[in-house]
């Protein structure tokens, strides 16, 4: 049972990796600068139309074409990433399932009953999975140092990308 949740637990860490892997080949620190920028500019705009700035508004309606565009080229990378995660996890993922079966893997403790986790107070391999990939994915995006908005990424976002035409 502890060597079938060890199994588990490393190749929810080899997936991470792999989809990690993926988001940092695809998203550059460009693409980060551009992601703050569009956040920051959505900020703006939504506290310009809280306040009811007429000329906030008609400051940033000027910039806002300029924004369309920058998201377009995020959202292609951001959608190639998320195909790419698709496609690994549903590669990997009836295989790894098909392997360990549908036999519990593990207890959860008494009262412990967490809907698509766990069944029963049984822990099934899905359940396990999903609990290890959440576990470290976190840990090994710092280790990778890849960033999913970083506060020093934010910071930084007042230096404009270099394509700004």
């Amino acid at each position: 049972m502890v060597l079938q949740m060890l199994i588990i637990l490393g190749l929810s860490a080899l997936l991470s990796v792999i989809t990690l892997a993926l988001r940092k080949a695809v998203l550059k620190r460009e693409d980060m600068l551009k992601m703050a920028e569009i956040q920051a500019y959505n900020r703006e705009l939504l506290a310009a139309r809280r306040k009811r700035d007429q000329k906030a508004i008609q400051k940033l309606e000027k910039k806002k074409e300029y924004i369309q565009r920058l998201n377009a080229e995020v959202s292609k990378k951001n959608l190639i990433v998320m195909f790419g995660s698709l496609l690994i996890f549903f590669t990997f993922y009836p295989m790894a399932a098909s392997f360990f079966g549908t036999e519990a893997i593990g207890v959860m403790p008494a009262g412990l009953d967490i809907p698509f986790i766990s069944e029963g107070g049984k822990l099934h391999f899905y359940g396990w999975f999903i609990l290890s990939f959440f576990a470290v994915n976190l840990p090994i995006s710092k280790l990778m140092r890849v960033s999913f908005g970083a506060p020093e990424v934010e910071k930084s976002a007042q230096e404009k990308p270099k394509d700004k035409k």
